[in-house]
Parts: structure tokens; sequence; C-alpha cells
């Protein structure tokens, strides 16, 4: 008959109360399963209210930007936008810009450069002003770090609308007389805003503008394009009560 000392025994019972919670978690699927069931409910997307609400409010914007797309004119549009939120990502804009044209480098080459005093660069069409109306989509809205300690606001809008250009057509013939014309065209473009405050934003806008272009017999010679990039600045009115 063998015996066994009572620290032996006192080991041999300590490894099987260790041992047991082990093996029943090893060998019990219904723990595991609860524990995905938890993990998925714990899941939760947050999302956080808006901080600069646009529904019912009126923003009056100051601009001005660059025209560079066009080959012996630089314009730089100085303006006025109005924007009125009849819902939170809907809006109806309203704009208007005067456009102070400089010749470009290449007209300047040309009159200067290439054979100065022989050439004279008299293009048929300038833009002068221009004027529009339409509608400004707002899907977005979001938020990132600035500077390590705060937030920044801002939102993305589509832009889709119709303007009125005011064109200084240089007809020739005998000699060169100017005729002002009034055409009409349309806008695509898009907006970014950075919320400074909850009544001031800066903007950002892109719109690119088609409308009838003349040649120097003042005839319609097909469909130009001006895209044009401003930097402004928005005047938010309060929000609704």
């Amino acid at each position: 008959m063998f015996t066994s000392s009572p620290i032996r025994r006192a080991a041999a019972l300590l490894a099987v109360f260790t041992c047991l919670p082990l093996a029943a978690s090893a060998e019990d699927p219904l723990e595991h399963e609860f524990d995905l069931y938890w993990g998925e409910q714990r899941d939760i997307t947050n999302i956080h209210k808006r901080l600069f609400m646009k529904d019912g409010r009126h923003e009056i914007s100051i601009f001005g930007g660059v025209i560079p797309n066009d080959d012996f004119f630089v314009y730089y549009p100085i303006g006025l936008k109005y924007d009125y939120y009849f819902s939170e990502d809907f809006a109806l804009e309203v704009s208007g810009a005067y456009l102070v044209g400089v010749n470009s480098e290449l007209e300047d080459f040309i009159e200067t450069t290439l054979a100065p005093g022989s050439y004279e660069v008299n293009l048929p069409q300038a833009l002068e002003w221009k004027a529009g109306a339409g509608v400004m989509w707002t899907p977005v809205y979001g938020k990132f770090g600035a500077f390590a300690t705060k937030l920044a606001h801002f939102d993305f809008g589509i832009a889709l609308g119709i303007d009125v250009l005011g064109t200084k057509v240089a007809k020739t013939g005998a000699s060169v007389t100017e005729q002002r014309r009034v055409d009409v065209g349309g806008n695509v473009g898009a907006t970014v805003r950075f919320f400074v405050w909850d009544f001031i934003a800066i903007r950002l806008d892109y719109r690119h503008t088609f409308y009838n272009g003349r040649n120097a017999e003042d005839e319609s010679r097909g469909l130009s394009h001006a895209a044009e990039i401003t930097l402004g600045v928005g005047f938010w009115t309060p929000e609704p009560n």
C-alpha cells in the first residue's frame, strides 16, 4: 500500500482546480459565441450633430479670383455671391462679377519679343462681366484636426446654373469697331467652405462656364469656356428661431 505526503496531495488538487477553467473554456463553444455577439453589439457608429447648421440661413460672400485658361487674356473676377439655404443641403445661389482682363504672357511675347512693332494681337471677343443663378447641393459635411488642438469644420457642394455674360467684340473691316454683346451660358462647379465661426466661412469656388464665342465678323464661332477659381469670405445670418 502506497501513501503520499500531505504536500503532494495538496499540489495535485491545486493542479486539478487550475486546469478545470482552461478545459471548460476550451471545450465550451457557447461562451465563444457570446463573446462574438457582445463584440458586435459594442461596435456602435457615433454620428455627431452638425455644429454649423445652414437650413433657413442666408450667406453673402465677397470673392476674388482668376480665369487662367484663355490663351491671350488672363481675367481677374471680383464680385459677390448670395446663397439662400431652403434646406440643410440645398441652396439657391445668385452671383455677379466684374472681370479685369490683362494681356497674357503669350500676347506680350508676340507683340514685344517675337517681332517688336510688327504684330498687334486683336482678339475678336473679350469678357467684361458675368452674372448667374443656380442651385447648390451640399451633400458632404465633415471635420478634421487643425494645429493638433482644434477641430476645423467644412462642407463640400456641387453647383449647377445659368450665366449671362457681357462681352466686347472687336469687329474688323475698314476699321476696327467695338461692339458689346450679352450672351447666355451655363456653368457647373464645386464649392468648399471652411467655417471659422458660426457667422463667417472661408470658401473656395470653381466654376466652369460655357458660352457662345464670336469671331471677327461678330458671328457665332462655337462654344467657348472659362474656368474660374475664386477665394472668398462668406457672412451668414443667424439661425432662424
